[in-house]
């Protein structure tokens, strides 16, 4: 046996095995099923993640993933949950296969048996840790050679230790965890043999729904639905509609294409949308209520090492474009001294010969915010930034870049948006509540303080969906009441629109959420108060901004979305040529008179 399992043995990375088992089925080929844990912040946990690939090919191994597939849940908390329960079974397959005896599976798997026991508040992204130790303390109640071989994982398989990995959750998914963990049986009593692993996810997957149906259908009844709804969905996309049909179709007419922009000057008339109902609250907050770090993490620190030439270069473009600049925005006026002059008014004397004391002034130059530019970054902090590490990139993103634009002079916003929480029955219209989380403000430095509040976006319990179009609205709002001369808003998502808007019949309106959010780019572009730049990540919305810097990498910050803000900004300063050289003249005149301490009077 241990001679067969050596001969099987195939040098292949579990990471590339696991991607192979996992993309076997579904919509999009080379796909895995579920998503993958991620601890960007901590680079001694890679060998730990290899622990948790190997579990999970090892489950894909055993299954049917045409059947994992389709039952995975659509929302994100069960999901995670859902994939974490597919891992713990892994270490079911592990125990009870040959691979049990892969040295390479082994070495993964002590790996993350020690970084889970000695790693000290485990934060685990994309994943639900609470889940994983409830299916796998059920796994070793029923088998007691997988107890010998998990011995070392006990102090995290009690009770109290899981509901602490639970931590701070909605009580609707905090009651999952809990009739998960009563319930185990339900589903641990199929983890033996390993030919019923099928079964087993068959009798997991109901526990993860809020209200479970009491009838628990077996791996064979479940397939048999799927199997019929697909060949349904497919017969129903192939048939043509009756003549009698035809007619009335007609009528209807078809949602807008999502990349297809109005024409130049056109304003679309928003007011086709429902208006939000009373129910529906947003809010607006610090982000230090989430996952707060008191040091930036070291991935962040290594980025930051890697690009640090390109970025010091790129800093001082920007330095010298607000000395370009400065002389067009600055004003010079008078400051009484006790306003902040340079020697205080003596109040007694003052006040018995006002004339004897004549004021003592200062010529001082402050910038014109009517002759400012202002800048905000609105970025997307939905579920579908976690994929492919464009969190991370959209970081990396609006603190750099927000970074150079308040070294060119610019004051710059940073803001957030998501939503709070599960959609809020009988409504119409928008039936989600926005979380604005603002990071910086115009007036506050970039520092260290804004980096680590931005630091917050790596926690996923504040990502849930986004209206892109909603969040616009209300940054143009907030943008376009101010008295800067120019006014930009940097927009930085990957495209994914999924937010869900409801019509008066109780119905989601398809494609709402994605119209909104074009018809809006739209009108931005047609009134041209506010300057709107597309900043998506690694997605192509051309369609929809008629101004966009696709970003794949860091890189691209400082090779493409730096110069093209640059070209356009000084495009908006060559109108105003000879007035800003007056104005120039007339600084140079008041700092001769300051120097040879001439002209006060």
């Amino acid at each position: 046996m241990r001679g067969q399992a050596k001969k099987r043995h195939s040098p292949v990375n579990p990471e590339d095995m696991l991607k192979n088992l996992a993309g076997l089925t579904g919509a999009k080929r080379n796909t895995p099923v579920g998503s993958l844990p991620t601890i960007p912040w901590d680079p001694k946990a890679e060998q730990a993640l290899k622990g948790f690939y190997d579990l999970r090919a090892l489950a894909l191994r055993f299954l049917d993933t045409e059947f994992v597939t389709a039952i995975r849940p659509v929302h994100t908390e069960q999901a995670y949950m859902f994939d974490a329960g597919l891992d713990a079974m892994g270490y079911v397959a592990f125990a009870s296969s040959e691979y049990a005896n892969y040295p390479g599976i082994q070495n993964n798997l002590q790996a993350l048996q020690g970084y889970l026991l000695k790693t000290s508040n485990l934060q685990i992204m994309q994943y639900d840790l609470a889940a994983f130790l409830v299916v796998l303390r059920a796994a070793r109640e029923t088998l007691p050679g997988l107890a010998v071989k998990t011995q070392d994982l006990e102090p995290l398989l009690t009770e109290e230790r899981i509901f602490q990995f639970s931590g701070k959750r909605q009580s609707e998914f905090a009651r999952i965890i809990r009739g998960l963990f009563n319930k185990r049986q339900q589903f641990a009593r199929f983890f033996h043999p390993l030919s019923e692993l099928n079964e087993a996810v068959a009798a997991f997957f109901p526990l993860l729904q809020h209200d479970p149906d009491k009838t628990i259908l077996n791996y064979r009844a479940l397939m048999e639905r799927i199997s019929a709804a697909s060949k349904n969905a497919g017969a129903g996309a192939i048939k043509a509609p009756p003549a009698s049909d035809k007619k009335s179709a007609s009528r209807h007419k078809r949602s807008a294409p999502r990349k297809k922009r109005h024409a130049n000057g056109e304003v679309p008339n928003l007011d086709y949308y429902l208006p939000v109902a009373a129910a529906v609250t947003d809010r607006v907050t610090r982000p230090d209520q989430f996952v707060s770090w008191p040091i930036v993490p070291a991935t962040i620190k290594d980025l930051y090492l890697q690009h640090a030439r390109e970025l010091t270069r790129t800093q001082r473009a920007w330095e010298q474009y607000a000395k370009e600049t400065w002389p067009a925005k600055s004003a010079m006026r008078w400051q009484i001294a006790d306003e902040g002059g340079s020697r205080p008014l003596h109040l007694t004397q003052t006040v018995i010969d006002p004339f004897g004391q004549p004021l003592e002034v200062k010529l001082i130059e402050e910038a014109q915010q009517e002759r400012q530019t202002e800048a905000i970054f609105l970025f997307n902090l939905s579920v579908s930034m976690q994929e492919d590490d464009r969190s991370l990139l959209s970081f990396m993103v609006a603190d750099r870049f927000s970074e150079l634009l308040t070294r060119g002079g610019i004051p710059t916003e940073i803001i957030g948006h998501t939503t709070t929480g599960e959609a809020i029955p009988r409504v119409t219209g928008r039936n989600r509540s926005m979380l604005y989380l603002l990071f910086k403000t115009r007036e506050e430095p970039h520092n260290l303080l804004t980096v680590q509040r931005l630091c917050s976006v790596l926690d996923t319990q504040m990502h849930y969906l986004s209206y892109d179009g909603e969040a616009m609205m209300w940054t143009y709002d907030r943008l376009k009441n101010s008295p800067a001369k120019h006014r930009l808003l940097f927009v930085v998502t990957d495209g994914d629109i999924s937010g869900t808007y409801i019509n008066k019949k109780n119905k989601e309106l398809r494609n709402a959420t994605t119209n909104y959010f074009r018809d809006v780019v739209a009108l931005m572009e047609a009134e041209k108060r506010v300057d709107v730049i597309g900043v998506p990540i690694k997605a192509d919305l051309d369609g929809i901004f008629s101004r966009s810097v696709r970003i794949d990498s860091i890189e691209d910050i400082y090779k493409k979305l730096s110069p093209y803000v640059l070209k356009i900004l000084r495009e908006f300063n060559n109108d105003e040529g000879e007035a800003a050289k007056a104005r120039r003249l007339r600084m140079v005149a008041h700092r001769k008179a300051r120097v040879a301490g001439r002209g006060l009077t």
